[in-house]
């Protein structure tokens, strides 16, 4: 599975084979020619993690086929069947495994870390769906503990994905399989980067990927992360 199987086409445009210096130009992406670049006056004042995300958003549209089958999946897997009849919701992704395993992550992060980040915003605002996903499977026993802590406070709302899928891994599967589980991961980066509120690790390149989604839909809500490492003062 290739990008163009599930992404819109960057353009329509024919690209002429040679760069011949007028319609074609050749720019060096190397970052030195990076540091002083010049702007279109109506975003001088943009930074480089807007321009950032506005390519990610914009290389990621998903063609109506791919939209389609997300909605379908959240259809047959949320009761009532769509993400707005759940809002307001925050959603919580859990990464471990292999960024543990080498060193990437500090550490693993209990679901009950996450948790006491956003407890007590969301109950103040009478927030009560959480959309829970991770590769470690294990996160959804430790959902029920907390929820019988708080009483059963918490409706949970998830989608039946595989577990235990890694980069690495993935890698080495059947093209079939492979293009089974980008769906499914597509379907989740919709159903995170919609929520009213988000919580992961921005180690996780994942992570930040909804996180730059949710930018470009406008939430600029704070974002819930036990790594401290990126709590910035003021």
């Amino acid at each position: 599975m290739n990008p163009d199987c599930v992404f819109l086409p960057i353009s329509h445009c024919p690209v002429p084979s040679n760069v011949d210096g007028n319609k074609t130009i050749e720019i060096k992406a190397n970052f030195g020619y990076w540091t002083n670049p010049i702007h279109p006056p109506v975003f001088q004042n943009r930074t480089f993690n807007w321009y950032r995300t506005q390519l990610i958003f914009y290389l990621m549209r998903y063609k109506p086929s791919v939209l389609a089958h997300v909605r379908n999946v959240v259809a047959q897997n949320f009761n009532p069947p769509s993400v707005e009849q759940h809002r307001p919701y925050i959603a919580v992704y859990v990464r471990r495994s292999d960024k543990v395993q080498f060193k990437e992550m500090s550490q693993a992060y209990t679901l009950k870390q996450y948790f006491d980040l956003f407890d007590n915003d969301v109950q103040r605002v009478n927030i009560s769906t959480v959309y829970l996903n991770s590769e470690d499977e294990r996160v959804f026993n430790e959902f029920n503990e907390i929820n019988k802590e708080k009483n059963g406070y918490y409706k949970l709302i998830t989608i039946k994905t595989t577990k235990n899928v890694v980069y690495r891994k993935m890698t080495g599967m059947p093209r079939a399989q492979r293009g089974k589980i980008v769906l499914e991961f597509l379907t989740d980066l919709y159903i995170e980067a919609h929520a009213d509120l988000h919580a992961g690790t921005l180690t996780s390149n994942w992570c930040r990927l909804v996180d730059e989604f949710r930018l470009v839909l406008g939430k600029k809500i704070p974002y819930y992360t036990p790594e401290k490492r990126f709590i910035m003062d003021g």
